[in-house]
Order: structure tokens, then C-alpha cells, then sequence
């Protein structure tokens, strides 16, 4: 069990665009400027200028591994679905710092390994030398485990710590929400998507919701034929014989 100095559960939040990441960090010094280790989120700070950041500490551990089990019950695979944020892998996996707060005669020499991996001094993977049996095994133990982690992950207790640890840190809410205060607008013309304040007037030419600018169809038929039209041309439609639905499966409806 790791426990050097401070672990800290935390949140970067892009000022610009509201993307966040989530992470976790072990350090001596509160005030080292670390901003997370991701690729995504390192390449949005270098995109954006590290001023257009905000960093939260959303709860402190006495150990590294329990601030890990709180990244895990956060960062979950419905939390990498979310378009708002900079996470690219579930959590509770940890970054360096169990190797960069060892003693430096004990860190293992990371340059000097693949050196060595290069040159072919040291055979490290393939699958040259496995049997078939092995490669069965292995095969079959991956989709297992996988299988597994996946049932886990949807269990009630897994869902209920979540829950639970969602609720302790106040992760997503009110002012600690990414959309706090914002609604979504879409422009009818080019698609472009973007969030303004709710108190905002809504531009010309744009309207509210994320696909807002798409256009809404439905089907109609007549009992003959049936076609695709867009919503706005229902009424004309309903006026000239044509009802609502499929033709095959179609029946009268209230519209």
C-alpha cells in the first residue's frame, strides 16, 4: 500500500470549452503545478495556454491506493462516453508516481531497459515461442477476466459505491457542474455547435439544444404510398388525405 505525503483526488476544467479531466496525484508539495499526465488533456493545456485551466482537489486520502479506488468509482466507462471530458482510459490505474517517489538508487533505469530492448539484449513479448495450448489459455483467460471486470463494473454494489463516492466529493454538482449556468446552441446554417450563458440572448440564425439545426422528418402515408417528409410539412399533409406512420403498420392516430 503506497503512502508518500499528500494523495489527492482532483479536477481540471478547460475555461473555454468546460472539458474536464479527472485524476489523481501524490506529491510532497501541494503547490508543485501539477496539471495531470494524460495525453488528451496535456495537448488541450498546450492548445489552449495553462492560464484558460482551473485545477480542484475534490478530496485527499491517506493513501494513494484509496484515491485510486475513488478515480475508478468516478471514472468509469460511462464516464468516457461523455463528450466533456479529456479522459481516454477508466481510472484507478495510476500514473508514475509510484516509480518517481521511490529512492533514485531504487527506480529502475526506464531509458537504459529499452536500450536494451532495442539492441535485442533482452526479448521482451511476441508470441514466436507459445504453444497452441498456451495461446488458447490466454485467449480464453483475457475474454474471461474481461467479461468479468464488466460484470463487476454493473453490479448494484458497484453502482451504489459510485453513487456513493459521487455524492461525497459533490462531483458534477451545482456551481462543480461543467454545464452550470450554460445552455447548448446550434447554428441552423453552418452546424456548428457551441455552450453560452443561460442569461445570453441566443444569436440570429441560431437556435437552442445541441441539434437544434437539424431538420425534424417524419413518415406519412395515405393508405397508397408512404414518404419521408419534414415535420414542419405535416399539417399540409394531414390536410390531403395522409396520415401519420408507416403504410404497412400504420393506422389513424391524434396528431
Amino acid at each position: 500500500m503506497i503512502n508518500i505525503g499528500m494523495n489527492y483526488l482532483y479536477r481540471i476544467t478547460n475555461l473555454i470549452n468546460n472539458k474536464i479531466y479527472i485524476g489523481v496525484h501524490q506529491t510532497d508539495n501541494i503547490d508543485d503545478g501539477y496539471m495531470g499526465s494524460g495525453t488528451a488533456i496535456m495537448r488541450a493545456i498546450k492548445k489552449y495556454g495553462i492560464e484558460n485551466f482551473k485545477k480542484d482537489i475534490l478530496e485527499f486520502y491517506d493513501t494513494y491506493d484509496a484515491a485510486l479506488l475513488a478515480e475508478e468509482t468516478v471514472v468509469d466507462k460511462d464516464f468516457l462516453l461523455r463528450k466533456d471530458v479529456y479522459n481516454l482510459r477508466t481510472g484507478g490505474i495510476g500514473g508514475w508516481e509510484h516509480i518517481n517517489n521511490l529512492p533514485k538508487e531504487d527506480r529502475p533505469n526506464v531509458i537504459e531497459y529499452k536500450r536494451k530492448v532495442a539492441s535485442g539484449e533482452i526479448k521482451v513479448g511476441g508470441t514466436d515461442n507459445w504453444t497452441s495450448e498456451s495461446k488458447l489459455r490466454i485467449t480464453n483467460g483475457s475474454i474471461k477476466g474481461s467479461l468479468i471486470a464488466r460484470v463487476n463494473a454493473h453490479t448494484p454494489a458497484a453502482k451504489e459505491k459510485r453513487k456513493l463516492t459521487r455524492a461525497r466529493i459533490k462531483f458534477q454538482q451545482g456551481e462543480n457542474n461543467s454545464q452550470y449556468g450554460l445552455i447548448w446552441i446550434s447554428n441552423i446554417e453552418t452546424k456548428e455547435v457551441k455552450r453560452i450563458k443561460k442569461d445570453e440572448e441566443v444569436p440570429s440564425g441560431w437556435t437552442t439544444g445541441k441539434r437544434g439545426h437539424v431538420m425534424k422528418t417524419c413518415w406519412i402515408n395515405n393508405g397508397i404510398e408512404e414518404r419521408i417528409i419534414q415535420l414542419t410539412e405535416k399539417e399540409y399533409y394531414i390536410q390531403n388525405g395522409y396520415v401519420r406512420g408507416r403504410f404497412i403498420t400504420s393506422m389513424p392516430k391524434r396528431l
